[in-house]
């Protein structure tokens, strides 16, 4: 029997009609689906029915949606701005107005009468200013920070003003990988709090230490080192990669290196490494690619040792307390603490109890101080402002070194004489002496010119007398204390201008020679923005302190000036939004087009192939209608 293809005219009638009812289904199917897209105007409604168009019209839809959102969160984000600068508009023509009631109540330009009106006048600018620090939008305080929930300005019953907020930007996405600040926190914009109190606390170096707190915050990345050996001659390639802390590298390199007898140790001296082999000498190298050896400054020459030399940690809220100062910790707490001062404020807190940085911050970040705790930007410090506008802050001692092993004195030895009386200095080289009446009744003058710190004034009195004419800072709070034993006297510094601005003017009356003279501090701190300023711009006009008017005066032009820059700040945040919704704008054109060319048909062809597949179809169907009249006879 011949088995090869059946050729149409010999094909058997069953498989001929079951073809020709596939090629009609196949036709009905194909009309359907072009039906379908002219009802429609979408060339699938399957992904099925075109996967590749289907997943390009998916990844242009989903760009569409991430976009929708990018320019919602600008809008946002530009509305919030502008109303930030309209309120700020408000506060810096508080600020002129300020400029002019403080000319008027200036020296003889007005009466103690007119100076009490003027002050009221200076009240309502500070609650239009607190109102307009106040400001919403939807429901989120402009100013707060990220605690936008929150009212950030009140008024304290001294009448300074507080600032509850944080420091904080609220970043929000406005493009692929672009998040911009959203608002201008309460600081940035009206500098209410103080500059912060903070000094080098020098963190040591611990087995605890974590890796990425060294070298400043910048941190070590932990790769494969070389280690070679001159006796016994050996080379070894260790892996520090999963060492997260020193202790960790400390234990890896003594482990593949312990029966050599090479030593890992922590050089107190220096807060870094000390590798020692046991004879010969030591050689660390970085492996291809690696920095770790480099990073931990471990990476040497063959030496005899190894010293890594200062990892600089950087300090953490997890940092004990007795590993400040190189280790040497800051001292007994127990009945010392600080005493801080903060308007209204007195208050010795009790850091006894403060194991850790984060223990400590805790305690200071109490709300009844009014003070505002973090680490500095350098990561070796301690950062300590007042969140009060309009009165003096500072940290003394109560007895002990608290605060200056802290490094958050306010007034140490190394003040400079320039920054005291809130910038205003001590004339020391004003050609006038500090005159000071011993207990004998004997004067001695005492030549500070060339003077520039509290402890070069310190060294000079002592220089007069040694051991028995002493100054030093007080044990208790802030301010220079001086002692005598020359006699049963009196002791008294004059009140002339460098006796008052050194805060040392004033008289021990008594004859115990054990009691100190104890000066004030002349080192107070203060917030420098508008509200400071218009909250003792109020007291002084009721005080006629004609000095301090002086002084805001200046500080008016420059608040000004700053409060100009801030909206310049502003506007430029504003204009980079706009013009990345812009591009956002033209890039949604672009999309929604490449989008409806994905997803949308062209009409008049599939029209034309519509009509192809009827005329198609029908002839098909001719086709049939004939097949299906066949019988056996056909086929002999």
């Amino acid at each position: 029997m011949d088995i090869g293809p059946l050729l149409p005219g010999r094909m058997p009638n069953s498989l001929r009609s079951q073809r020709l009812q596939v090629t009609l289904q196949d036709a009905q199917y194909q009309m359907a689906l072009l039906q379908d897209q002219i009802s429609s105007g979408q060339k699938f409604q399957l992904p099925s029915q075109d996967p590749s168009a289907a997943s390009h019209a998916m990844q242009l839809t989903t760009l569409l949606a991430q976009n929708k959102q990018y320019d919602a969160n600008i809008q946002s984000s530009v509305a919030f701005l502008n109303n930030t600068d309209a309120a700020l508009g408000e506060i810096s023509q508080a600020l002129i107005t300020a400029q002019g009631l403080n000319s008027s109540g200036i020296g003889a330009s007005s009466n103690p009468t007119q100076k009490q009106a003027i002050s009221l006048q200076v009240q309502g600018l500070i609650q239009q200013v607190v109102n307009a620090g106040n400001s919403t939008l939807g429901g989120r305080y402009l100013f707060g920070g990220s605690q936008s929930a929150s009212v950030p300005f009140t008024i304290d019953p001294s009448g300074g003003v507080v600032y509850h907020g944080d420091q904080q930007s609220l970043d929000a996405p406005v493009a692929a990988g672009l998040a911009a600040a959203t608002n201008v926190d309460g600081n940035s914009a009206l500098a209410v709090l103080s500059p912060p109190i903070s000094a080098d606390v020098n963190p040591a170096l611990t087995l605890q230490t974590r890796l990425s707190d060294l070298n400043g915050g910048q941190g070590v990345v932990p790769s494969q080192i070389n280690v070679v050996l001159s006796s016994p001659a050996t080379t070894v390639t260790i892996d520090l990669s999963q060492a997260k802390t020193i202790g960790d590298v400390k234990d890896l390199v003594e482990n593949a290196l312990g029966a050599l007898n090479v030593t890992v140790s922590i050089n107190t001296t220096k807060d870094g490494f000390l590798i020692t082999p046991a004879a010969g000498t030591i050689a660390i190298s970085d492996t291809a690619g690696g920095t770790g050896a480099s990073d931990l400054r471990i990476a040497s020459a063959a030496a005899a040792s190894i010293d890594s030399g200062d990892l600089n940690p950087t300090l953490t809220l997890t940092t004990k307390l007795s590993d400040l100062n190189g280790g040497t910790g800051i001292g007994v707490t127990a009945g010392k603490g600080l005493l801080i001062k903060n308007g209204a404020i007195s208050q010795v807190v009790d850091i006894s109890s403060a194991v850790t940085v984060g223990d400590l911050v805790n305690l200071l970040k109490d709300p009844d101080l009014g003070l505002a705790v973090g680490i500095n930007a350098q990561g070796n410090g301690l950062a300590v402002s007042t969140r009060i506008s309009g009165s003096d802050f500072s940290i003394g001692e109560n007895g002990g070194t608290n605060a200056t092993l802290l490094g958050i004195r306010t007034l140490t030895g190394n003040t400079l004489l320039t920054t005291l009386n809130y910038g205003q200095g001590a004339p020391v080289n004003a050609g006038n002496p500090l005159t000071i009446t011993r207990r004998d009744g004997s004067v001695v003058n005492v030549d500070l010119s060339g003077s520039l710190t509290i402890q070069d004034v310190i060294t000079k009195i002592n220089a007069v007398d040694a051991g028995h004419l002493v100054a030093s800072l007080n044990s208790v709070g802030n301010g220079i204390s001086l002692t005598d034993d020359s006699g049963a006297g009196a002791l008294s510094v004059d009140s002339s201008t460098l006796g008052i601005a050194l805060g040392m003017a004033g008289t021990e009356p008594g004859s115990n020679p054990a009691v100190a003279l104890v000066g004030t501090d002349a080192n107070p701190q203060e917030a420098g923005g508008i509200l400071n300023i218009l909250v003792r711009l109020q007291r002084a006009l009721i005080a006629g302190d004609d000095r301090t008017m002086t002084r805001l005066g200046g500080q008016i032009t420059s608040e000004s000036d700053r409060l100009s820059g801030v909206r310049g700040v502003i506007g430029s945040r504003v204009q980079t939004l706009e013009s990345i919704d812009s591009t956002l704008q033209n890039q949604n054109i672009q999309t929604q087009e490449a989008l409806s060319s994905a997803k949308n048909v062209d009409m008049a062809q599939v029209l034309s192939e519509l009509l192809a597949q009827q005329t198609a179809f029908e002839a098909t169907l001719r086709i049939a209608a004939q097949t299906m009249q066949l019988t056996l006879v056909n086929f002999l």
